[in-house]
């Protein structure tokens, strides 16, 4: 987990800062909107209510306790200025990786793993 400023590094602030600026202005998804959607998600309220809208019974006053956010992964397409939607394999023959795994139980399902070997004999 994150505490503070610790490992913080300006050279990967700035190169970070500057990547999403070049996304807010050409990016063919829209990026500032999306943004700020999650950044609202940061709101314990507004993120019960989000969740209320998909479960009955779900209220503010049942949560008092709140643990730290998790980070999920979102591959984007630098080339072509977009999300990346789907899992991006990339290897050779010695090995391979999966990029933008966002979903656990996805990545470990067995006609999963079963392509991703596929594709490794395949190099």
């Amino acid at each position: 987990q994150y505490s503070g400023f610790e490992n913080f590094s300006a050279q990967e602030f700035m190169d970070l800062t500057l990547r999403q600026m070049h996304l807010i202005g050409f990016s063919d998804f829209d990026f500032k909107k999306l943004a700020f959607q999650e950044l609202k998600k940061y709101s314990r309220s507004h993120l019960v209510s989000l969740v209320s809208t998909l479960l009955d019974g779900v209220e503010p006053r049942h949560y008092t306790s709140w643990g730290r956010p998790g980070i999920r992964a979102q591959l984007v397409n630098m080339k072509e200025k977009s999300l990346q939607m789907d899992f991006v394999l990339e290897g050779d023959d010695k090995s391979m990786h999966i990029l933008n795994a966002v979903s656990p139980g996805f990545t470990c399902s067995i006609p999963f793993s079963e392509y991703v070997c596929e594709r490794m004999q395949l190099k």
